[in-house]
């Protein structure tokens, strides 16, 4: 387990480690000893249908959010946008193809918008952060904010109304 890529200088992508046996797979998902950061809250998302889209979700820098996210069954495209202000990589985004296969995991800190498609039915993705309750509530944008231009790999099938209809960003 440990970090295998940076992007944008603070967003960390992690090989969990894991052991196949007679009894089936085990991943570690989260060890205190190699995150920065402390899980107050996790969730499972199951999404039963191919396309399914989340985000496009931010806490900012000001009340700081980091969020852990992997996939255990299935496929899907993590995306992270840089959402803070005066950044050279001000609304650049990058994609990860997070799978149960490639056993990656996404840790995106405060400032940093976050979004996710599944690109297999029966998908079901791990979200943990260091927030609770009211405190883990996250702003939005809207995905198809042309200043933006997040590309997806297929299109969405299904979205929340309060992703739909979110805010674009206005400079």
């Amino acid at each position: 387990m440990g970090i295998i890529k940076e992007i944008f200088g603070k967003v960390r992508i992690y090989q969990l480690r894991s052991r196949v046996d007679s009894r089936g797979l085990m991943s570690y998902v989260f060890d205190e000893n190699i995150y920065d950061f402390s899980i107050k809250e996790a969730r499972i998302y199951s999404m039963p249908k191919e396309g399914t889209f989340f985000g496009i979700h931010y806490k900012e820098e000001s009340s700081p959010m980091t969020k852990l996210v992997t996939v255990i069954k299935g496929k899907g495209m993590d995306y992270v946008i840089d959402l803070r202000k005066g950044s050279p990589t001000y609304l650049q985004w990058e994609s990860i193809e997070l799978s149960e296969e490639n056993a990656l995991a996404v840790q995106i800190p405060a400032g940093f918008g976050h979004a996710f498609i599944s690109l297999q039915k029966d998908t079901i993705q791990l979200y943990a952060v260091d927030r609770s309750g009211a405190d883990a509530h996250s702003e939005h944008i809207n995905y198809s904010d042309p200043q933006i231009g997040l590309k997806l790999p297929i299109p969405v099938s299904e979205i929340s109304d309060y992703d739909q209809n979110a805010p674009f960003v206005f400079l």
